[in-house]
């Protein structure tokens, strides 16, 4: 999926550097599938650096991220200030290169930056989401937690079949 606003346009760019700025809202995330962000509100600076081989890309992420809890599903923001980079180039990307450099086809015109940012934005959150371990003015949501434990199916404590199990059905009857 293409987001128009994301477009980095490379025809005419002159060597040197280039500095972009993007603002990331709700909107953005409405459209991708398995995202865990609800909503967000991130500035996005991107410097680009154009050498004659070689593209790099310096994405500076800051902002808000509206995340659910992992406990209680309670609606919250997150803090993130990420720095990431990127190096593009010219060339066929069917052929062997270096693995933290992507490969642009010969004659691309245009740099559709949202897939990585989505993914730059995915990675600057926590990768555990309970709030309430370290904020103590948030308060989890109990009745969800509630309701959550009373639909849980606990499962039946099976003991681990053993072979002498089936011994103690034999009948030793001698008529």
């Amino acid at each position: 999926m293409t987001d128009k606003q994301f477009i980095i346009r490379l025809n005419g760019l002159e060597v040197g550097s280039h500095l972009y700025e993007f603002k990331v809202t709700d909107s953005f995330f409405e459209t991708r599938d398995y995202s865990d962000i609800q909503g967000a509100n991130v500035k996005v600076a991107v410097e680009l650096l154009k050498q004659n081989s070689i593209i790099s890309l310096t994405f500076k992420l800051s902002g808000t991220l509206q995340v659910l809890c992992d406990r209680c599903v309670k609606a919250y923001d997150v803090e993130i200030d990420s720095e990431e980079k990127m190096h593009l180039r010219f060339g066929n990307p069917d052929e062997p290169h270096a693995e933290d450099v992507f490969v642009l086809p010969h004659g691309e015109n245009e740099l559709d930056i949202s897939p990585p940012l989505f993914e730059f934005i995915s990675l600057a959150l926590p990768s555990r989401l309970v709030p309430c371990e370290e904020d103590k003015n948030f308060k989890c949501d109990f009745d969800t937690l509630n309701k959550l434990n009373d639909i849980s199916v606990d499962e039946p404590e099976q003991k681990p079949d053993s072979p002498w199990d089936k011994l103690k059905n034999i009948n030793f009857n001698n008529n």
